[in-house]
């Protein structure tokens, strides 16, 4: 059994990660974290436990094996260090180990990084291209709910085609990937039957896929990402238009078959079918389809996850396992 904690544990992943562990086979919940709800218990979250929230800097947290932070950005950066001394493992749900260039996490999140030694050693957390790094990794980087969708979208033809011209990503995202304390102040209220974008000057998550994408493909690459919000508490749907320099020769459905082959979480569109929101809600699936474009050398690909579960909570229980030798779906599939 190993000994987990979670800072951070109030907020909507933090729930999902109770809920996760709990159910887990090898994993005892040790210790979570919440200012807000100190001295309160997990029952309100989640049915059937009754750990009590402490302080996130108690020392109980150096009695774990592993740490999840699911916190706001700008935090796991000033406490993850004093964990991996210890050789207690950290996964972070947060953006703070993500981006590797510390120039640009400087530009998009205005402030110098705190923990540089632990953000070039810290690996992503996309299981589906990353999943040999994460078995020894220490330190964790799960990716971001945007990013999930639109890399998972796109790797097959950026790692399969060179002649790409341009990548414009259309994402929309349920209130959760806000935030509790968003939600339930004012975001409900203001979304209800409504519909807008946001951030159309430029999404933090932009440079998150550009790294990735990047990094597959070789070479630069011309991406637009523009968010919007839907009325829903769950989901992200991308809907990612390529535009090619020729019509590409391959079989698509080939290339994606072939890429995801091994994934317990990819499941592909077949004829007629169409990704949706509510068939991957609660669920650690990632929905991808393949589409022709009335626009000559285009393509349309539409991807659709739970932003809380592979888009979060659920990706970063599947690192745990990797990182442990478990079943990789242990856990989120017993949840």
């Amino acid at each position: 059994m190993k000994n987990v904690g979670i800072i951070g544990a109030s907020g909507f992943a933090g729930e999902e990660l109770i809920r996760f562990l709990d159910s887990h086979s090898y994993s005892s919940i040790l210790a979570v974290s919440s200012r807000e709800l100190k001295g309160q218990t997990t029952s309100n979250l989640v049915e059937g436990t009754n750990i009590t929230f402490v302080d996130p800097d108690d020392n109980v947290f150096y009695e774990c094996d592993v740490i999840f932070f699911a916190t706001p950005h700008g935090i796991s950066m000033n406490k993850a260090k004093s964990f991996l001394e210890k050789g207690i493992k950290v996964i972070d749900l947060s953006a703070d180990f993500r981006i590797k260039n510390s120039e640009v996490w400087k530009k998009w999140y205005g402030t110098d990084h705190q923990d540089l030694l632990n953000l070039e050693g810290a690996v992503y957390g996309l299981t589906e291209l990353y999943a040999d790094l994460i078995k020894t990794a220490s330190l964790i980087a799960v990716p971001g709910c945007y990013p999930t969708a639109s890399i998972l979208g796109l790797a097959p033809i950026i790692k399969n085609i060179t002649n790409i011209e341009s990548i414009t990503i259309d994402a929309k995202s349920g209130i959760s990937g806000a935030g509790r304390s968003s939600v339930e102040n004012t975001l409900k209220d203001d979304i209800k039957e409504n519909f807008k974008a946001y951030a159309t000057s430029g999404h933090r998550h932009l440079p998150e896929i550009e790294q990735i994408l990047e990094e597959i493909y070789g070479s630069s690459l011309r991406i637009n990402f523009l968010p919007h919000l839907i009325p829903a508490m769950r989901g992200i749907y991308a809907t990612i238009y390529i535009n090619f320099q020729d019509t590409p020769e391959d079989n698509l459905l080939d290339l994606y078959n072939q890429f995801y082959q091994d994934s317990p979480n990819v499941c592909l569109m077949q004829d007629d079918e169409i990704p949706e929101i509510l068939k991957v809600s609660e669920t650690n699936d990632c929905q991808i389809g393949i589409y022709p474009s009335a626009i000559e050398n285009q393509m349309v690909v539409i991807s659709a996850i739970d932003n809380l579960v592979k888009g979060a909570a659920g990706q970063a229980m599947e690192c745990y396992n990797l990182i442990y030798g478990y079943d990789q779906m242990e856990g989120i599939n017993n949840g």
